[in-house]
């Protein structure tokens, strides 16, 4: 769809969805529950908040609802200044409700095993909370087979997330708090374009976090560069499973930062022009990936040079019939029993909050097929780029470059890229290479941080100390440079 088009369809959206729901409490900021939200108060140690679970109906230009918008609040209840930030989370997938970000990590109750306890790790001491389950996921859903399909797209999701936080913000008089988005994975591609949607429309964007899912910034310059910056993780990963020469295994962080130099000397310039190398220096690079993986000789591919995701986690401990986890490398077995929260976050909804509503996909009803009938509309999908996605290269076509586009239409929005150490999905110094890549105003707004965990690098009890820091801080410091 063009961009002309989805500008349009995003502006329709949003007047349809002002139509449609209530006014802006009289009064100026509301920051409880309202009397259509299910809700309950809390506190975590001396904070008193409020949580509260809604749904919100966007309709089309025709006033037909397209989608109920299933969310969950969170409000300090203490009288907040007017710069209290109010930060919007969602998961990625797509497909993905909010439960990984919301009761693993940054929510003021988390799993610990298989019931829900205070984490003293939440954000909310920096920010209001607001999660949302895009369409077929969680309670939220897309009112009509017809409507899912046009809402089960890059497109239509950011436009139909910005008219989420647009109305959102509106009823409740917060249009003028420092709003924040925080995407996890393909969630990054969420809160970039809507980031740019909200900027158009007027709405200010302090800052955006792009957790594991890389900066998206349309189709890469330079491929190799962002492949050979993989390496690091590799080792990490061969690292930690005992896989690498003891010598290099006696430093682990001059073997990282060592391999990270051999890849954008010697890597990197073999995977952008292997057909120049000769014999000699062609079994050297195979040598050096060898070195610095762990992989045989014999599993690298001499002609390109290149290991991809799928080929790294698949070979490397194949003699033992292993295989790597996806989204962190160090494991081998299946994972947990992922389900084991799943009453707990029921209850939480049902009994805690009052909510009666609809049913929870996967969990009262099985998953939507949201990611299968997903329209990556947001650029052409080419043989090349659906070669990729499979070797686990990321999605099936490019993004668009959306944080450059938003940033320069906000010199004031800051970005805060996360990345795990053990992620198949992303590299710490691709994601660090790719911010210093910006030019030099704009990259000098963008912090990178490296965390040693997988994907989900918040799973690890001390990563998930730094990553909630590293959060609160940026929400703090990013409004308060741009006032």
């Amino acid at each position: 769809m063009p961009a002309k088009s989805n500008r349009l369809l995003g502006a329709a959206l949003f007047i349809a969805a002002l139509a449609v729901c209530p006014q802006a409490h009289a009064g100026g900021a509301e920051r409880s529950c309202a009397p259509d939200e299910a809700g309950a108060s809390a506190h975590l140690g001396k904070l008193d908040y409020a949580a509260c679970a809604g749904t919100m109906a966007i309709s089309d230009r025709q006033g037909a609802t397209q989608a109920d918008l299933f969310y969950t609040a969170y409000f300090a209840s203490r009288p907040p200044p007017e710069t209290r930030p109010i930060t919007f989370v969602w998961n990625g997938g797509p497909g993905a409700d909010s439960r990984l970000l919301q009761f693993h990590a940054l929510g003021p109750r988390t799993l610990h095993g298989a019931e829900l306890a205070d984490n003293p790790n939440s954000i909310l001491p920096a920010a209001d909370l607001v999660f949302l389950d895009p369409a077929g996921t969680g309670f939220s859903r897309a009112t009509s087979d017809t409507a899912a399909r046009k809402l089960y797209s890059t497109t239509a999701d950011s436009d139909v997330t910005a008219t989420f936080i647009l109305t959102f913000l509106r009823n409740r008089g917060l249009a003028g708090s420092p709003v924040y988005l925080v995407g996890e994975s393909f969630g990054t591609w969420r809160a970039a374009s809507v980031a740019e949607t909200l900027i158009e429309a007027g709405q200010p964007v302090a800052g955006i976090v792009l957790v594991s899912g890389g900066i998206p910034m349309g189709e890469e310059r330079d491929r190799s560069l962002m492949r050979a910056l993989t390496l690091p993780n590799r080792t990490a990963t061969a690292l930690a499973l005992g896989k690498l020469d003891p010598a290099l295994s006696a430093r682990p962080a001059k073997t990282l930062a060592d391999a990270e130099k051999w890849a954008r000397d010697v890597w990197y310039p073999a995977l952008a022009h292997p057909e120049a190398l000769d014999d000699r220096t062609r079994m050297q690079v195979v040598a050096g990936l060898a070195r610095y993986t762990g992989l045989a000789p014999a599993a690298i591919d001499r002609q390109t040079l290149w290991v991809s995701p799928q080929d790294f986690r698949t070979k490397l401990l194949a003699s033992e019939g292993k295989m790597l986890g996806i989204f962190d490398m160090r494991r081998t077995a299946p994972p947990a029993d992922e389900t084991a929260g799943d009453a707990a976050i029921l209850n939480f909804y049902r009994a805690t909050l009052g909510y009666r509503q609809g049913q929870y996909a996967g969990i009262e009803v099985p998953e939507l097929p949201v990611g299968n009938d997903w329209q990556y509309d947001q650029s052409p999908i080419t043989k090349e780029s659906l070669a990729r996605a499979m070797a686990g290269e990321g999605p099936p076509s490019a993004s668009q470059p959306w944080v450059l586009r938003a940033m320069e239409k906000a010199p004031a929005m800051r970005v805060m890229v996360a990345t795990g150490l053990y992620d198949s999905l992303n590299g710490c110094a691709a994601n660090r290479q790719a911010a210093a890549d910006f030019p030099r105003a704009l990259s000098e707004r963008i912090t990178a941080h490296c965390y040693r965990g997988g994907h989900m690098m918040y799973e690890e009890p001390a990563e998930a100390v730094q990553f909630a820091s590293d959060l609160s801080a940026f929400m703090r410091n990013s409004h308060s440079s741009a006032e």
